[in-house]
């Protein structure tokens, strides 16, 4: 997440000097309705995968359906973020981290914390806060990943480690769930592909032979989605190869399939992604407040009893209804309002104000 910094004038002389002859003022860089569309695209798809689960068993075409998006849309999250990142270790990757990542994260576990105490609410909510909360992970991961990337941008064949990691992984069962060690190791990979390569990828993923694939590629996702009848765990990245009933061989044999699944799946999902701005488009520039408030959505509908009334509905009629349901929900949560009314928690830049300290430079005089 891009973060600017300004410096002030570290002495009179130097404000002096910039009274008189004043800076133009920075050209505003325009949105790149790629990213804009991908991002919406993708909350959709978080918003829908979610909307699914309180159906999980009800019908193998749901479950099947679950599967699919989780075979692809979080590692094409993860994919976009590296694209985007920076590998500079410096003050401003500190300040991100925690005026973006981490105290908006245990923010929202608060206020998960207390509408977990609301009627009906379908789980106990948080386990302290070390652990984060059912969405909440990607934000610690985020956090980890923005973290090794300056060491494993300057490692050599980095990438193959971070593959190594994600598959290492897997042997440690105490990792789990607790700060997201598990999920921020498997989904690694990904993130440093879009940080090595994504910049580079938009041209190659609209090549019309790449996109003449992408249909074929996600229908051979979908019918693994539907073959592999027990990946769910394995998607969520969560748990060791022990606690999935799996032997080292096993497990390090189906890490790599999901490893190459998402690279396939993400791949072929971006490259159907319009160029061209889109009405959606401002809307995805906006993506966290509905990443971070839709699962309130989703938790009280369960609470209401809504997925009771659905789960009666046939596969063919609720699957999109669920997506349209799914697509108005990103849309609203992705509003100025939605955004505006969760930007002291999501983006707590009252706070940063009160507690960054801004680093002023000495200005040497020979």
């Amino acid at each position: 997440m891009p973060d600017a910094i300004s410096r002030l004038p570290a002495s009179p002389h130097a404000a002096s000097l910039r009274t008189t002859a004043p800076r133009p003022p920075a050209a505003s860089v325009p949105r790149d309705a790629w990213l804009d569309n991908a991002r919406f695209g993708l909350i959709v798809l978080v918003a829908f995968g979610h909307a699914l689960e309180p159906l999980a068993g009800h019908s193998p075409w749901l479950d099947a359906a679950y599967r699919f998006v989780y075979l692809f849309h979080v590692p094409a999250l993860a994919l976009l973020s590296g694209a985007v990142a920076s590998a500079d270790a410096d003050a401003r990757l500190l300040r991100g981290i925690t005026f973006r990542l981490l105290l908006p994260g245990l923010a929202f576990q608060g206020l998960y914390a207390l509408a977990s105490h609301a009627p009906g609410w379908p789980d106990d909510g948080p386990v302290g806060i070390a652990t984060p909360y059912w969405i909440l992970w990607y934000l610690a991961s985020l956090a980890g990943w923005r973290l090794l990337l300056p060491l494993f941008a300057r490692l050599r064949h980095g990438l193959a480690l971070a593959v190594l990691l994600a598959v290492l992984a897997g042997g440690a069962d105490d990792l789990g769930y607790s700060l997201s060690l598990s999920r921020t190791l498997v989904f690694f990979p990904l993130f440093l592909l879009g940080w090595r390569y994504g910049r580079n990828w938009r041209d190659a993923l609209h090549h019309p032979a790449v996109r003449r694939m992408a249909l074929p590629v996600l229908a051979g996702l979908l019918w693994l989605a539907w073959r592999w009848t027990d990946a769910t765990p394995w998607l969520y990245g969560s748990q060791g190869y022990a606690s999935l009933g799996a032997s080292p061989t096993e497990g390090i044999a189906l890490r790599l399939l999901q490893l190459a699944a998402a690279v396939l799946g993400s791949a072929a999902f971006l490259s159907l992604v319009p160029r061209r701005p889109l009405p959606v488009s401002r809307l995805g520039a906006r993506s966290l407040p509905a990443y971070l408030l839709h699962g309130f959505v989703v938790k009280l509908a369960v609470a209401a009893g809504a997925f009771g009334w659905l789960a009666g509905w046939p596969p063919a009629v609720l699957l999109p209804a669920l997506l349209a349901l799914a697509l108005l929900c990103a849309a609203a949560l992705s509003s100025v309002t939605a955004e505006r009314l969760s930007q002291p928690l999501a983006a707590p830049r009252w706070l940063e104000r009160r507690l960054w300290r801004e680093e002023r430079r000495a200005l040497s005089v020979h």
